[in-house]
């Protein structure tokens, strides 16, 4: 039974160093990432699906991890949040068109299979829903890359008098 914990540690260990190695080798640039979701019930996992886009969009910029996620439906809910980790981030409005009825949020994350859910607020409800997003990592391309930020280095200089 040991040997079977040892060995299991180090596969986990192994999968944790390869998901790592496998983010950071990712050029700077924008990455479409399809999604699924999850809620605990059939009918919340159709609504969740029915008014989050299937597309995600990831970038890699300046060293940090982004997503922009769109909603449809916004004619029947409000007070979108983003949630990592269990805990609310601050979440960027990108675009929101009201004639539609979406609206686009991006949000700094640490990873880019995060532990991500969302809450919102469904008027007819009259109550918060929380689902899970789960993306899809295998889905992953590159749609545009963004060229590397250079670090400009000044050198001092003196002066003989």
């Amino acid at each position: 039974m040991k040997k079977l914990k040892h060995l299991f540690t180090i596969l986990l260990t192994i999968f944790c160093i390869t998901n790592v190695s496998y983010a950071a080798s990712l050029d700077y640039g924008l990455y479409n990432v399809k999604n699924d979701v999850y809620h605990e019930q059939e009918i919340g996992m159709n609504m969740a699906r029915t008014y989050l886009d299937e597309n995600m969009i990831l970038e890699k910029s300046e060293g940090k991890w982004y997503y922009t996620i769109k909603f449809s439906g916004t004619d029947y809910m409000n007070n979108h949040r983003i949630c990592l980790n269990g805990k609310e981030v601050d979440a960027e409005v990108v675009s929101e068109d009201e004639s539609k009825h979406t609206i686009e949020l991006k949000f700094e994350t640490d990873s880019i299979t995060p532990d991500l859910s969302t809450k919102i607020y469904v008027d007819a409800m009259e109550r918060d829903v929380e689902f899970d997003v789960i993306p899809k990592e295998d889905t992953l391309t590159l749609v545009k890359a963004i060229e590397e930020p250079v670090e400009k280095v000044e050198s001092e200089t003196t002066s003989k008098e």
